[in-house]
């Protein structure tokens, strides 16, 4: 026997796969059902966007621009998805009277979820880095919850960081008042990553970052000082996001860049990853986002002996 039990400590230990999850990133471009939104959407807008999410389905929806939960459940099903909004929904001074883009998730009913405080910091990053205020806007909340797929623990961070700083160029020059910005927002997001990597093993980074990552290592060193424990997900995926601008007379623009990214440990493997596209007849009859979903099937490894 004790033979038997040495021979059992000395076997490899080989690397296994979780129960695979699907992760849907969307910014839904002003979703709201207030009359005075920058986007009054119609019933049949409402039945478009439900369709393209019921279609997919996703176990977990990260989405960005979403003005209430009323809003969010004319396109998801609120007896199948429970809903975690960024507590900026109920921060007064974080938030604008009419007008409001929340982060969140919807997550499947039956996935256990423990909604974590958000990184509130990114709506004033100037007070929180103790730098220069460029803007006096309201910022995004990055919402964080940890959910558990068989017995694993995930801690996801979803993001929706300032816009205007696209380029690389752009940021590496910092002329821009959107880029010194959106370098203090990645500096918080440093923080609570380096943070995370300590406690959590197993992270998810997913949002719109506004921002066309060209150079994987550069960005991903600008959020984390442990490079090598990230890997860039979305990088795989080519970008051919076709949109109809919401302008009195139709017009249309094909992003072939993305802005929206997803970010992990590298103990999460990607077996699928694709941006969803729109179709000509949903752009020329709906209106639906400027920014076409993301959609990803993942899976995370553990350790076990053979």
């Amino acid at each position: 026997m004790h033979i038997l039990a040495l021979l059992l400590l000395l076997l490899p230990i080989s690397t296994s796969y979780a129960q695979p999850f699907t992760l849907m990133s969307w910014n839904m471009q002003w979703l709201s059902l207030n009359s005075t939104s920058p986007i009054v959407r119609s019933e049949a807008d409402y039945q478009a966007l439900q369709q393209i999410f019921t279609s997919h389905s996703p176990d977990i929806l990260a989405f960005q621009e979403v003005d209430s939960i009323a809003a969010l459940y004319r396109v998801i099903n609120r007896q199948h998805y429970n809903v975690y909004f960024s507590s900026r929904m109920n921060n007064h001074q974080d938030s604008f009277k009419k007008n409001n883009q929340y982060t969140g998730f919807a997550v499947k009913k039956g996935i256990i979820v423990d909604n974590l405080d958000d990184l509130s910091q990114l709506s004033s990053p100037a007070i929180a880095t103790g730098g220069k205020a460029y803007f006096n806007n309201k910022l995004r909340y990055g919402s964080v919850i940890k959910i558990t797929i068989d017995n694993q623990p995930i801690t996801l961070l979803n993001l929706h960081l300032k816009s205007g700083c696209f380029s690389k160029k752009q940021f590496a020059q910092q002329q821009r008042r959107s880029c010194k910005t959106l370098a203090q927002q990645l500096a918080l997001i440093k923080q609570w990553i380096n943070i995370q990597q300590e406690v959590s093993p197993t992270l998810i980074i997913v949002g719109d970052f506004n921002h066309r990552i060209t150079s994987n290592n550069k960005f991903i060193n600008q959020i984390t000082d442990n490079p090598i424990r990230l890997n860039h997900i979305s990088a795989s995926i080519k970008a051919n996001c076709t949109v109809r601008l919401t302008t009195k007379i139709s017009q249309y623009r094909t992003y072939t860049s993305l802005i929206d990214h997803l970010f992990t440990t590298t103990n999460v493997k990607a077996l699928s990853q694709r941006q969803i596209q729109y179709n000509k007849q949903q752009l020329s009859q709906f209106t639906l986002s400027d920014h076409c979903p993301l959609f990803f099937r993942l899976t995370t490894d553990y350790k076990r002996k053979k």
